[in-house]
């Protein structure tokens, strides 16, 4: 059965994206801190006839993104691969601490490509897509690791689109404000997209979307 990896999928995003393609592909949910939420995600995959399996790693790590990539393998051969992990914060760059901006780039940068990187030591063909954000393209006050980072996850994305092709088609996918715990932590109420509307584009563009596409949500 072909496989899809979906990291950080046990919440937001990530586990919609995850039930989503469940349809279609085995599913290596992804996750760090939230086991108990992962196990829900399986489980949601399963009662709907699919096929999943948890892997807790943290993707800033090169050897966590091997061993991810080798679980995935038990599952079947790897076709899709979804960076979804990231962190967010927002303050002023006075009150950022150097740590705090290399952290924010360990996960959503250096995750990115380390989980890259490991998958294309057994990836042959297929589709990666790695979820930027809206302000990464159109930044804004007070994110600017968070923008810069999800800037640097573009240009990567259309780099090693034109690297890859035309064996593995590389897709960016740029979310507005999207109802999660994460944004809901830090700007309390505001208007924003249910998670499955994402998933719906991620599931589009690993259809029909184009190597090097950037597409806002």
């Amino acid at each position: 059965m072909k496989v899809a990896v979906v990291t950080g999928s046990s919440r937001g995003i990530g586990r919609a994206i995850a039930i989503k393609l469940a349809k279609n592909y085995a599913i290596l949910v992804n996750y760090l801190h939230n086991e108990e939420k992962a196990m829900k995600v399986v489980a949601a995959i399963e009662n709907m006839g699919g096929k999943a399996m948890m892997v807790r790693g943290d993707v800033s790590r090169y050897e966590d993104a091997q061993r991810i990539v080798e679980e995935a393998r038990k599952l079947g051969e790897i076709e899709v691969l979804v960076n979804n992990a990231g962190i967010y914060d927002v303050k002023p760059l006075i009150r950022t601490l150097p740590s705090e901006w290399e952290r924010i780039f360990q996960v959503n940068v250096f995750g990115v490509f380390n989980m890259i990187r490991a998958a294309l030591e057994s990836m042959q063909k297929g589709v990666i897509v790695n979820i930027s954000s809206i302000i990464g393209i159109e930044p804004m006050a007070n994110a600017a690791p968070y923008c810069a980072s999800k800037s640097a996850v573009i240009a990567l994305t259309k780099s090693l689109a034109q690297e890859l092709y035309p064996a593995i088609k590389v897709i960016c996918v740029a979310p507005g404000p999207t109802d999660t715990d994460m944004l809901r932590r830090i700007h309390g109420y505001m208007p924003a997209d249910p998670p499955e509307k994402v998933a719906d584009v991620v599931y589009k563009a690993i259809k029909d979307g184009k190597a090097g596409d950037c597409i806002k949500v």
